[in-house]
């Protein structure tokens, strides 16, 4: 049985891929570019030398995040579409917390401007999680409005009263040195992070598998009525659900700002949030499954540079790709609600 499940789990991974760089081959083709060059090409950056690889899991790091705050809350079937205004307010506030905290040791330090990130992108997000739990208020449309407000908020932030006087862009001052996350290595910009977001990882993972509060995301997400008549506060369970959530968000956001751009930099993700959405869905909201579909796309976004550069090949075939992705994935998703209802 295990076996079954595991190869299942594979194929539910593979399949996506394969489809949509199979599509993407045939767009290769018809514009005239060698797919077999170019793949060849995007496979190499990626992971054909310990440097492509260091470079891929520089980009995996943030989205370990972002897939794992996303498979929260749809293991529980709640479409929380906030971690992208998660990470912006956790990057905004750990940044400040980078800036204004003086004099203290960089172990000390560090954990505070991550904890604030965390604290605030959480706070963030309990606000749809209130107004679902309580009103029951959709939770998509609220999230997705409420990403609006931290992104463009940020901005407005971070070119007028938080503006760094030097920068000729919108972005803070830089943080102090104390609050930098390190490198692992000095050639690469991968960052200590990357730990402590596969940390995150393995523990949402143990606590899904292992923890009451797993069981009733797991149960919620099967039948939230069931779980409901069964005395569960579902209310209250939905509003911890999706807080945590977005502290993860917030979390992605500030370990970009303090290990990648040590200051806010106004619009600084590139859809990372939006990521974690197609990563989740690749990996089944399992949070194992994460850390790997994480590691490809940051292959992607390594291996699309070089691709560009060696193969000519313009990088936006790559979010194409992604695009094929969410739609073979979502394919999938309704063909299972087809039979779903038909089986009723």
């Amino acid at each position: 049985m295990m076996k079954k499940i595991f190869k299942f789990n594979i194929m539910k991974f593979i399949i996506p891929i394969l489809l949509a760089f199979l599509v993407g081959s045939i767009i290769l083709l018809i514009s005239n570019i060698n797919p077999i060059s170019a793949f060849y090409n995007l496979f190499i950056g990626a992971f054909g030398s310990g440097r492509a690889f260091l470079s891929t899991l520089y980009y995996a790091t943030p989205l370990i995040l972002t897939g794992t705050a996303t498979a929260i809350a749809f293991k529980a079937n709640l479409f929380y579409m906030g971690v992208e205004g998660a990470l912006y307010i956790g990057g905004f506030c750990s940044s400040l917390a980078g800036i204004y905290f003086h004099g203290l040791p960089p172990y000390i330090h560090i954990p505070i401007a991550l904890l604030i990130g965390m604290i605030t992108g959480g706070l963030f997000a309990m606000i749809p999680g209130i107004l679902k739990g309580i009103l029951d208020v959709n939770e998509m449309v609220t999230s997705i409005m409420l990403n609006y407000v931290a992104i463009l908020g940020t901005t407005y932030l971070a070119s007028f009263p938080f503006k760094a006087k030097d920068a000729g862009f919108s972005a803070t001052e830089m943080v102090e040195k104390s609050a930098v996350i390190p490198k692992i290595f000095d050639s690469s910009m991968v960052h200590y992070g990357l730990f402590l977001s596969l940390i995150f990882a393995i523990l949402i993972y143990i606590m899904f598998k292992k923890s009451t509060f797993g069981y009733d995301i797991e149960s919620m997400g099967k039948n939230v009525n069931f779980s409901e008549s069964c005395g569960m506060q579902t209310a209250k369970k939905t509003i911890y659900i999706i807080t945590l959530s977005g502290a993860l968000g917030g979390l992605a956001g500030a370990m970009e700002v303090l290990g990648t751009y040590k200051r806010f930099i106004a619009g600084f993700s590139s859809g990372l949030g939006w990521d974690g959405l197609t990563i989740s869905l690749l990996s089944n909201n399992n949070p194992i499954g994460v850390i790997f579909s994480s590691i490809f796309f940051g292959g992607l976004y390594s291996g699309g540079a070089q691709m560009e550069l060696l193969a000519d090949v313009p990088r936006t075939i790559i979010s194409v790709i992604q695009g094929l992705i969410i739609f073979f994935l979502a394919v999938d998703f309704t063909v299972k609600r087809f039979k779903k209802i038909k089986s009723r």
